[in-house]
């Protein structure tokens, strides 16, 4: 496996504060066990901190103190988000296909490498539902989406993402129409999307040891450096439309639905108060065709963002024609509804994918 060096330093370094005691030797025990079942060889790892050092999970400082690394605290930690805040995975729910209005269901995963995929598979297995068609006398099952690509993808975003990107966690996003995860990060050098489209990528680590670490556990990391060509092939097997990769500040892999199980897509109707103040003194109740207009408006702001990554006051005042106060404000509800994020002041301010 190929790796720059110069960008895997992440995992080396001393986790922010923390002591050997946020590890749970249980769980480097039972991987130790599980690694090595010969009870002979498994007598060689009664010194755990010798055995972390040289799995790259701790160092011996300078003053001779052993202390876990960021990938120790990720795979062992007890609650590794203390420590490495930008290390969980956040999974959400839309009920339109933008989108734009506020989600119908959210959850944060925490915990261990492990743990972020295990929750993150349960998430979207609790809303991929399977669906049917009938042929003649028989009933045809249709699956909305191959859970097992989508697992893979999830694996190799929390595995390969850059975790030097403070503040960014993974995110799974399940939409009417589509599933995409999104990864911090920009490809490595040498991987291109094209290579990815065509199933051609060269196997590159960004995070090695987490890598390493992961592919002793079954079910996890059997295919590592052919995850890619594995999600082409599994959706083409259950005659799904392939995934799309993605680079937009960040590396977006999307799931589309089987064709055979989407519907035409309804305009979702919206209940909560919203008001224009173009300069009034005094908000006042606004139509609700005033309140389909801005529905309409913010789903563009979505739209812009998923298709360019950001979107600034400016870009959106060009393509809604609105005043920069009503700008502003709009942009803000796409923050309050947990859509957006935004960055810098005002003139300066962006507006990426939350």
């Amino acid at each position: 496996m190929a790796n720059d060096r110069g960008l895997v330093d992440w995992e080396h370094q001393l986790a922010r504060n923390a002591m050997m005691e946020d590890l749970d030797l249980d769980k480097v025990k039972a991987y130790l066990a599980q690694r090595s079942p010969n009870d002979r060889q498994a007598s060689r790892f009664k010194d755990l901190q010798r055995v972390l050092i040289g799995m790259e999970c701790a160092v011996k400082t300078s003053n001779g103190e052993v202390v876990p690394t960021n990938a120790g605290m990720l795979f062992f930690g007890y609650a590794p988000q203390e420590r490495i805040i930008q290390s969980d995975v956040a999974c959400v729910l839309f009920r339109e296909t933008v989108g734009a209005s506020r989600y119908a269901d959210r959850r944060i995963i925490t915990g261990t490498l492990q743990e972020l995929i295990d929750g993150a598979e349960l998430f979207l297995s609790r809303y991929i539902a399977v669906g049917a068609k009938v042929e003649g006398f028989k009933r045809i099952d249709i699956l909305e989406y191959s859970l097992e690509a989508l697992r893979e993808a999830v694996i190799n975003a929390v595995v390969h993402r850059d975790y030097s990107k403070r503040g960014e966690s993974v995110r799974v996003f399940c939409y009417p129409d589509r599933v995409e995860i999104h990864s911090p990060g920009l490809l490595l050098p040498g991987i291109t999307v094209e290579q990815m489209e065509r199933g051609e990528v060269q196997s590159k680590l960004r995070n090695p040891t987490l890598a390493n670490l992961l592919k002793d556990i079954p079910g996890y990391m059997e295919r590592l450096g052919s995850g890619i060509r594995f999600m082409l092939n599994e959706t083409k097997r259950l005659g799904l439309p392939p995934p799309q990769f993605r680079e937009m500040g960040e590396f977006v892999v999307t799931f589309r639905k089987a064709p055979a199980l989407m519907s035409p897509q309804r305009q979702p109707q919206y209940t909560e108060t919203l008001w224009e103040d173009e300069g009034d003194a005094w908000p006042e109740i606004v139509s609700q065709d005033q309140s389909a207009q801005r529905e309409r408006r913010l789903t563009k702001a979505v739209e812009h963002v998923q298709q360019h990554g950001f979107i600034t006051n400016s870009i959106y005042r060009q393509l809604t024609g609105v005043s920069d106060r009503t700008a502003h404000r709009d942009l803000e509800t796409l923050i309050e509804r947990g859509r957006l994020k935004g960055t810098g002041q005002r003139a300066a301010r962006r507006y990426v994918l939350a």
